[in-house]
């Protein structure tokens, strides 16, 4: 017997609900690095997680470690975690650069401000005219 006011929600469900609204998993970022040589330089590539996707056994083992900025769990999530380390190290990642790359992750996720979550870009509603309706107060003509 279900309770009125409970909702049930299934884990598996729910997954392939947000996989199929999402679309996007991963943002991949390409930056670059100095090559062997002086006037070479090679592209590496940073693959993260969007936010829906982030393990919270992820998330929960770097705030246990007493760490739980925005740095430490990219880096946990990022793909390879040595490519993180490239990119803020030697392509000298900015605190502007990262907070786009944070509303990248964050946006790329299912849901936006704003958006509800039974929303879904693959159905989009246009409003139809509405018939015109008549009231008390307008005269009909004889």
């Amino acid at each position: 017997m279900s309770k009125p006011n409970r909702k049930v929600i299934r884990l598996q469900e729910m997954r392939a609900q947000i996989a199929q609204k999402a679309g996007v998993k991963h943002v991949d970022l390409v930056f670059e690095v100095p090559g062997d040589t002086e006037y070479e330089v090679e592209e590496r590539r940073c693959s993260f997680l969007t936010q829906d996707y982030w393990p919270l056994a992820v998330v929960k083992a770097v705030e246990a470690e007493g760490d739980s900025n925005n740095l430490s769990v990219l880096r946990k999530i990022a793909t390879p975690p040595e490519a993180f380390d490239q990119l803020v190290e030697v392509a000298q990642l900015t605190v502007g650069e990262l907070t786009e790359l944070l509303k990248e992750i964050n946006g790329e996720a299912g849901t936006d401000t704003g958006e509800g979550s039974g929303s879904s870009s693959s159905s989009k509603s246009t409003p139809e005219p509405s018939a015109p309706t008549s009231s008390a107060t307008t005269p009909v003509a004889a």
